[in-house]
């Protein structure tokens, strides 16, 4: 199992530990990110919104797509907002990128602004999941699409297991139902089509 510590700094990376556990991301979440922007398709004018955007890397992504619409972010961890600022300086700059310290509970966006949502490995850490969703489906326009890629719990290695009161782990047709309930239409669950790099899942779903 993962230790605590560790965990808790995966969970809520802040300091020194936290911008180390930021890096990590950095370097291993880059196929589950790519695979889930892909899944996107993001057209140049789309408004996108990541939730959870730890070191920023699935946000330069999106900005690359999205280059004439505009990409927001939102994470609860300070730490990871000065992180991701750096690595997106330019693209804050130029008024492309907007990266806020916030809760996925309470987006500080209005009703219909996203063509577009994603959260990469977020959802285990939300206390109340189907309310989340809820608000992200507030801030998507009607048709917009949201999508969750997670790791299945069934897919973590035994030694990595992180601790049951710190994470939530899910299995993709168990986040098809958070969706479904949270009002999201045509729900599905994609697997990722590089196994050996990223053995996981993408729930999708429409406002």
């Amino acid at each position: 199992m993962i230790g605590r510590f560790i965990a808790g700094k995966f969970r809520d990376p802040t300091g020194v530990f936290g911008r180390m556990a930021g890096a990590m991301m950095a370097r291993g979440n880059k196929t589950e990110q790519e695979w889930t922007i892909a899944l996107l398709d993001i057209r140049p004018d789309d408004h996108i919104l990541e939730i959870g955007f730890g070191p920023g890397v699935a946000i330069s992504l999106a900005a690359e797509k999205a280059v004439r619409g505009h990409v927001s972010g939102i994470d609860a961890s300070e730490t990871m907002r000065r992180v991701a600022g750096r690595r997106n300086a330019a693209a804050i700059r130029s008024g492309l990128v907007d990266l806020r310290h916030a809760e996925v509970s309470s987006l500080p966006y209005p009703d219909a602004a996203f063509d577009k949502a994603f959260a990469v490995h977020c959802i285990y850490f939300w206390p109340r999941p189907v309310e989340a969703l809820q608000e992200v489906r507030r801030v998507l326009k009607p048709g917009g699409s949201l999508a969750v890629t997670i790791m299945p719990k069934d897919k973590w290695p035994p030694q990595r297991l992180p601790p049951s009161d710190l994470y939530t782990l899910y299995s993709g047709l168990e986040v098809a139902r958070l969706l479904t309930t949270a009002g999201y239409e045509k729900v599905r669950v994609e697997g990722c089509p590089y196994p050996d790099q990223f053995p996981g899942q993408c729930v999708l779903g429409s406002r």
